[in-house]
């Protein structure tokens, strides 16, 4: 029986058939779980594609390469493939270090995103593996049993990498079937998580059940693993990779550059930032920079469509702005720099005098401190970090991290940091210290996929 089809307009506005339900992806042994999960994903596809094309408003990547959604990636080579899954940018610049070492074996890789960011990440990172197509780059199935099953067919992989915690049902029930080894890196678990995940505990147990490997960040996090069925011999405790990771070859060029454009400031690098945390940071920094013209506040906010939003409301404040593509030089009378590029906060970190890393001020969970702490900057983060809680934690007993849980502590976090040097250099030290302490999490992250490749 032929499958359903929907009609997508692709790069370059072509119209094709997109065949997205298959009847032979389902076979008897699925879960009722599972089964019920896919028939609601299937009829959810509508929304999911509208929901695409309501995102690609802002970002126009989201409406290209849709078939690959669908499962037609580009197909294998030949070569010996290995498949690494990273959601989005974060995860995509952790893992690189893991796929270029993958790479050194000889192996080829797909690697595999939800969004153009990531895409994004993987073009800047790994531009010169993609011209030897040593590495692959496409967007990730959608979790319907067709689809994952059309990837697999086309894509041939040996062994799934998934980056962080990505858990799909059919995504990893789909290699499963096809052979093709699974393995979850780098992976994190919030309690918050996995109060989540245990409310389809039925479903959950699958999926880790199904895992080759787990290799997580801490012991409290693999013991919430073990807790929703993921068997004890299977869980490793390696670390987290972003501990080992590797400063881009331009690093010294591209930081130079960087300095001429900003001047000698004392430069506050705020990196990640959401809605609602540019408010506090420029609140907290005015009065500072009132009795010290010398502070340059560089905005780094973690969509770069937002930074015309980000200039209105500096702007409003009565601050000289200046924007990052306008490829000028700050004067001594900006006193903010706004960002509106991709792919240059590690530059600007290495550039700071001291950082703050978004998404902890307001609700989103905290984004990765570990650019700034491994290039030996003091780093300030608010109390939302339930995304990178027991990297933090390592942060803040070292005296690496200043965690602020007030509007008013913000403040006197940075005054305490803008007017003494001391502080800065003792607190830089204390981070690049912690991530010194804590490397070699890429070697047994490494030594586990070759493990299950050789199984």
């Amino acid at each position: 029986m032929p499958g359903a089809e929907y009609t997508a307009i692709g790069e370059g506005g072509l119209a094709r058939r997109i065949p997205i339900f298959c009847p032979d992806a389902f076979i008897d042994e699925n879960p009722l779980s599972r089964l019920l999960y896919s028939i609601l994903f299937y009829l959810a596809v509508p929304l999911v594609v509208l929901r695409v094309y309501w995102r690609s408003i802002k970002e126009p990547r989201y409406r290209s390469d849709l078939a690959q959604r669908f499962g037609f990636c580009p197909p294998s080579t030949g070569t010996e493939r290995v498949w690494v899954h990273a959601v989005s940018a974060g995860e995509t610049i952790a893992a690189v270090p893991l796929i270029k070492a993958i790479v050194a074996t000889g192996r080829q890789v797909l690697v595999t995103n939800m969004t153009p960011t990531g895409r994004a990440q993987v073009e800047r990172l790994l531009a010169a593996q993609l011209a030897e197509q040593a590495v692959v780059n496409c967007y990730v199935p959608y979790d319907l049993p067709g689809a994952v099953a059309r990837f697999m067919r086309r894509s041939q992989p040996q062994a799934l990498v998934i980056i962080d915690t990505e858990l799909w049902p059919n995504l990893i029930h789909g290699a499963q079937q096809a052979g093709t080894r699974v393995l979850l890196l780098n992976a994190r678990l919030s309690a918050r998580s996995a109060a989540g995940y245990g409310r389809i505990a039925t479903l959950t147990r699958d999926m880790l059940q199904k895992l080759d490997a787990v290799g997580v960040q801490s012991a409290v996090q693999g013991q919430r693993f073990v807790q929703l069925g993921l068997p004890p011999a299977r869980l490793h405790l390696t670390g987290s990779i972003k501990f080992d990771a590797s400063q881009p070859q331009d690093m010294a060029q591209r930081v130079a550059e960087f300095r001429r454009q900003l001047g000698e400031r004392l430069v506050v690098v705020a990196g990640s930032t959401h809605p609602g945390e540019e408010q506090l940071l420029l609140a907290a920094l005015q009065p500072l920079q009132q009795r010290h013209s010398e502070i340059l506040l560089v905005l780094v906010p973690r969509h770069h469509y937002r930074a015309p939003q980000v200039v209105q409301l500096c702007q409003a404040a009565g601050l000289q702005t200046q924007l990052r593509s306008r490829n000028s030089p700050c004067t001594a009378a900006h006193q903010v720099y706004v960002v509106d590029t991709m792919g240059e906060l590690f530059y600007l970190y290495a550039c700071a005098d001291i950082t703050f890393v978004g998404g902890s001020l307001v609700p989103v969970g905290g984004h990765n401190p570990m650019e700034p702490a491994s290039l030996g900057k003091p780093v300030i983060m608010g109390q939302y970090l339930r995304n990178i809680e027991d990297v933090a934690d390592l942060f803040i007993e070292q005296g690496g991290l200043l965690r602020v849980d007030s509007a008013a502590a913000l403040g006197a976090a940075l005054a305490q940091l803008c007017t003494s040097a001391e502080q800065r250099r003792n607190t830089g030290a204390a981070a690049l210290r912690t991530v010194a302490a804590n490397g070699g999490a890429l070697a047994a992250s490494l030594a586990l996929l070759e493990a299950a490749l050789r199984a």
